[in-house]
Formats: structure tokens, sequence, C-alpha cells
């Protein structure tokens, strides 16, 4: 069977938020335990992006909001016909743990990390390009010569802290992208647009194609319709809409 790859298009700022998240800890935890001292500073690169997302006042509010939304809503299909009762516990007690982990958590989330002095001297000089280079941290300079095993097992101590938002991100997108029935589906010269049922709020689009065509998806849309056009990349110039009818597959992810 041929590799698909996939499209997703967020369509609140909340899911968008949670799929910035989910990027950043998969970019951090693949140089997490890298032995050089670039693979450290991109970790930390990665860490300071997600504690930057995680600065906005509301941000614990709104993770806890979907959790108790999506545990509400899956409970309510305990008397379903068809449910796998022991694979829907298993997730009730997943958003149940998160839930209990984030209400007890006191304060703004990240906030022990931005407490450590090398951390928050980074965070000061991340809107700086170029910010972090040894003539402007030296105190940082110092800190990436020390032994590898040393600062892998710092840096992963930093990775654990930040867990309680990594855990039920995971969780809320994986049962989001599940939530949906897959529709085989053709674009005519490339171009597909459908209107949105207004009365269940769909939060994300997925679009998967095979990965050996020559095209990549743009997709574009709000709460009441969405358009893809599947594009030919180009040596110069702008991408531009194939002619081609495309085949995809479809899913409109909404709980």
């Amino acid at each position: 069977m041929d590799e698909m790859v996939t499209y997703e298009l967020p369509l609140n700022e909340r899911i968008r938020t949670f799929m910035r998240l989910e990027h950043l800890f998969s970019q951090a935890s693949y140089t997490l335990r890298g032995y050089s001292t670039w693979d450290s500073r991109a970790t930390l690169s990665s860490l300071i992006d997600i504690l930057e997302l995680l600065a906005r006042s509301d941000f614990k509010n709104e993770l806890l909001k979907e959790l108790e939304f999506l545990h509400n809503s899956l409970a309510g299909l305990h008397d379903t016909l068809g449910v796998d009762l022991g694979q829907l516990t298993t997730i009730l007690d997943q958003l149940t743990d998160s839930i209990s982990s984030l209400h007890h958590t006191d304060g703004q989330l990240g906030h022990e990390l931005r407490d450590n002095e090398l951390i928050a001297a980074l965070l000061q000089r991340s809107s700086v390009i170029g910010g972090s280079c040894r003539f402007d941290m030296p105190a940082y300079h110092f800190w990436l010569q020390q032994a590898a095993e040393s600062r892998i097992e710092k840096v992963e101590s930093w990775y654990e802290q930040l867990k309680i938002v990594n855990r039920p991100i995971v969780l809320i997108l994986g049962i989001l992208r599940e939530s949906a029935n897959p529709a085989q589906l053709q674009a005519e010269s490339g171009f597909y647009q459908q209107s949105l049922d207004t009365s269940t709020e769909t939060k994300l689009i997925r679009v998967s194609i095979n990965s050996k065509l020559p095209y990549f998806a743009e997709l574009s849309g709000g709460k009441h319709r969405f358009t893809i056009r599947f594009l030919e990349p180009r040596e110069t110039g702008r991408p531009m809409q194939t002619n081609d009818n495309v085949a995809f597959e479809l899913n409109c992810c909404s709980l």
C-alpha cells in the first residue's frame, strides 16, 4: 500500500495553539538526547518557544476547558451500542488524570522553568535574531561546554517539567483526529470546496493524498466552509494549481 501524506487545517485558535505546541514538543524530543552542543541549542530553542506560548494568561484555562469538554462528551457514549467500553474507560481515565494534574498546578504553566536563571536569560534574548551567540551570552556558552551527559540530564529534567502540558495535548489531538469517518473524494482540476455543518463545530480538516503524487494540498477556510487546492511546486515562481483530477481522503474532525 502506498504511503500517504496528510495536510491539516485547524479551524479555531485553541486547536491552532495545541498543534503548534505538539510540533514544538516533537521537535524538542527529536534533539533531546543528542550529544552535540547544537542538539542542546535546538532543544532549548524549542523549549523557549513552548514557554512563550504558555505565557498566554488564559492558556491553562483553555486547556482545561477542552479536556473537560472531551470528558463530558465521551462520558455520554457509555450506553452507546458498539462502543469499546474498555478503550473508552482508558481514555476517560487519562482525561481525568490530566484535568486533576492541571487543577493541582499553581500559577502559570512552566513558571518553575521561567525561574531558572539560564532559561530566563534565553527568554529575554529570544526576540533578538541570533541573540544566543557566545559573545551575547557567555554563561550559556559556558554551560554548553559541559559534558554531553550532564547537559542531556539537565535538558531532560526541564523537558519533564513540561510534560504536564504535552500529555493532554497529545491526548486531545489524538482523540480529535480519530473522531471523523474518512471520505474518499476527488478534486476536479485540483480544486475542492465544501460547506460545513454549522450544527456541529468542526475543529480540524485533514486531507491525505498518495505521497508519490507531485502535488501538495493548500487548505483554507473557516467555520462555514473550506477550500482545498492541489498545487505543483515549480523551480521558479509561485506553485501552480494542477489541472489534474486528484483523489484524496478527507476527514472533518469534530466532537
